[in-house]
């Protein structure tokens, strides 16, 4: 099994649903046949009175989650009659990280280590979001020819004006970067993790409204300071989101970054110069679209734009040269993102331009 689905006991004859990602190999990348076992143990415990609250955890110290099965995808793009699945992966992993968000029982993500992609996907729909020390959050798809999806191009734009630096660059953020643009509300060290667990078992669960602050304040108790500063605080006036312009004016001010003394902010330059254009122009196209969505209607949005990316190429390339042949380069539909070919995007995204 990939997903480990089980009840724990807790006060009042209540128990706790726990969820705990079992790929550690993979640092827990979500697989088609993970994402439906959640929803089914979530869709299970919903009308359980004695179930209380759900827990998201990964196995293994590398992280908890670091996205989707790239592998699998590859195989769905590559594989004859397999398109269907890579279809069906995306639709079901969106509508699991909606469903997480709109769950009546609170729901606490312990996002140690790698938190990526759709890894960040279901953080970001937790009611409660625990970050540690060894965090790494990022939606890095810009360099492997998607886009960032799981309704990042919704929640993004929340993240205290770094969203559109964020999505572009997938420059990956510490603890202290998620407590600062509200991407995690606490943050815990490493090593309690079993403890805390212990701890929800001694709560004092109701089974109403009041669980969800009760486990906040649990929550509040045992946060600890964190040692490492914030990357984005150091850098506000450089990496605030720019309402103005366009997509190509904010990257040629974002690769500027290549030659800051800053080794993160460098790295975060470099990666908008090597990703994908087509990537680019997606992250930031949608963002913009989403901004007066709501969250069911940015998935649908994002589920016909994967469906898209899946046949267009990039997508393909990306993971042909991140796990393939790593030693390739990528060969992207567009080499230029100041020259773009708006009639190759209107072919392969029409519904940016109905």
């Amino acid at each position: 099994m990939t997903i480990h689905v089980r009840l724990m006991p807790v006060k009042h004859e209540m128990q706790i649903g726990i969820l705990a990602l079992s790929a550690p190999e993979r640092i827990n990348a979500q697989n088609l046949s993970m994402v439906r076992q959640m929803v089914q143990a979530l869709q299970q415990w919903h009308a359980r009175e004695d179930v209380v609250a759900v827990v998201l955890i990964g196995a293994g110290e590398r992280g908890f989650c670091a996205g989707g099965d790239l592998k699998a995808l590859y195989e769905a793009m590559t594989e004859p009659d397999q398109i269907a699945q890579g279809d069906a992966f995306f639709a079901e992993e969106y509508a699991l990280c909606q469903m997480i968000r709109e769950y009546p029982k609170p729901v606490l993500a312990w996002g140690h280590g790698i938190v990526m992609g759709g890894g960040w996907g279901l953080f970001s729909a937790a009611s409660h979001r625990v970050v540690t020390e060894s965090s790494k959050l990022a939606m890095p798809e810009t360099a492997i020819g998607l886009f960032p999806d799981v309704a990042a191009s919704r929640w993004l734009s929340e993240l205290a004006g770094y969203g559109q630096f964020l999505a572009l660059s997938g420059a990956a953020i510490n603890a202290a970067d998620a407590l600062l643009t509200g991407a995690a509300q606490w943050a815990l060290p490493d090593a309690t993790r079993h403890g805390v667990l212990a701890g929800l078992a001694a709560l004092p669960w109701l089974g109403n409204s009041s669980d969800a602050e009760l486990l906040s304040d649990f929550l509040a108790q045992a946060s600890a300071p964190l040692a490492a500063s914030s990357h984005l605080a150091a850098h506000e006036d450089v990496l605030q989101d720019d309402n103005g312009g366009s997509v190509q004016e904010r990257c040629i001010q974002l690769r500027a970054l290549t030659l800051s003394s800053d080794p993160w902010l460098a790295h975060a330059g470099e990666r908008i110069h090597k990703a994908s254009p087509t990537s680019l122009w997606l992250a930031w196209t949608l963002q913009q679209h989403c901004k007066t969505l709501s969250f069911p209607e940015t998935v649908q949005l994002e589920t016909q734009v994967s469906a898209a990316c899946l046949r267009y190429g990039d997508f393909r390339a990306g993971i042909y040269a991140t796990l393939i042949d790593r030693n390739s380069t990528p060969r992207w539909q567009q080499t230029d993102l100041m020259r773009l070919d708006h009639g190759k995007l209107t072919s392969a995204f029409p519904m940016f331009f109905n």
